[in-house]
């Protein structure tokens, strides 16, 4: 049932990133006026989410917002990985007060002179974050960056160049303290990588890949289920339907293993964003139907991801 809805941005509203701040502030990172302007905006959202307050925003690039991935660093201070101007890779920390009132930019590092598109972030430890994202020659990378707690300092501390041909799409988790799993779309189709990198991020290492699906891949969205089990929302390129998969990624990610799939939407199903309800339910927004509406669904999961049943459908938008 939907219960509220803001209409924040009257002008664009694309490549959205959001995360909580505290029990009602979420902070979202877009790019909005047109495809040049990227932007953070906060809100206050009410516990039984009856009310929407847009409270403030800041425009931080006048040039261009897209592939926003951001996550919380400290009690007040965020990290940004956007694609910018010339299409080039970007890091930015935010200094944001829990009521979201206050947004200030802090520091930037513009981390690849080439290209930064379809970032991904994930934090590491205390001080580490891993970025993958597609670099120059459309070739796949994952770095490292050490930021400070308060987001004066940022920097880059390791590179992997995993895939030379083609990557897009990514969508990276954490298995365990030094192992994470990636989805992606590269030149066999949609796969699974995982990669070992150590605590400080001065290693990272490619550990194995799975091609678990032989087309062209996109909008990717990986959400861990248990210890081992991991659920994939994404779209299939050759019709754009909407499939959910689920995989076992050993705890060392030396091993990836499909378990079970299910073709939830036989239309379309892109722009995907899935996340966990509880122990077996799941959360997915995306895209649908033959104008792009805007859908919710929800899915019960195995924790061994042996089964996966679609359970309610709300199509919230007929717009887009």
């Amino acid at each position: 049932q939907e219960v509220a809805s803001i209409e924040h941005d009257t002008d664009y509203g694309h490549y959205n990133s959001l995360v909580q701040v505290d029990a009602d502030t979420y902070v979202l990172a877009y790019e909005g006026d047109g495809w040049v302007r990227s932007t953070i905006a906060t809100f206050t959202i009410s516990a039984d989410g009856t009310s929407i307050t847009e409270v403030a925003s800041l425009v931080h690039d006048n040039t261009y917002g897209r592939h926003n991935s951001i996550v919380q660093v400290d009690a007040d201070t965020y990290l940004l990985a956007y694609m910018g101007a010339s299409s080039d890779g970007f890091i930015k920390t935010f200094t944001i007060s829990s009521d979201g009132t206050s947004i200030t930019e802090v520091d930037e590092l513009e981390h690849d002179l080439y290209s930064g598109h379809y970032n991904s972030l994930v934090q590491v430890d205390a001080d580490t974050y891993v970025l993958a994202y597609q670099g120059r020659s459309q070739d796949g990378f994952i770095s490292t960056f050490t930021v400070s707690a308060d987001g004066t300092s940022i920097t880059e501390v390791d590179e992997l160049e995993h895939d030379t041909i083609k990557n897009t799409w990514n969508s990276i988790v954490q298995v365990d303290a030094d192992t994470y799993a990636l989805a992606s779309n590269n030149s066999g189709g949609g796969t699974i990588t995982t990669f070992t990198i150590s605590a400080d991020g001065t290693s990272i290492t490619e550990v194995a890949s799975l091609v678990h699906d032989n087309t062209a891949v996109e909008h990717n969205s990986l959400c861990q289920v248990d210890s081992d089990t991991y659920v994939l929302a994404y779209t299939q390129g050759v019709d754009g339907d909407g499939f959910i998969k689920t995989f076992t990624i050993s705890s060392d990610g030396a091993t990836i293993t499909e378990v079970d799939e299910l073709e939830h939407d036989t239309n379309k199903g892109t722009s995907n964003s899935i996340v966990q309800v509880d122990s077996d339910t799941y959360a997915l927004a995306y895209s649908g139907n033959g104008a792009y509406d805007g859908f919710i669904k929800t899915f019960t999961i195995s924790s061994d991801g042996t089964s996966i049943t679609e359970v309610a459908s709300l199509e919230h938008d007929t717009g887009t």
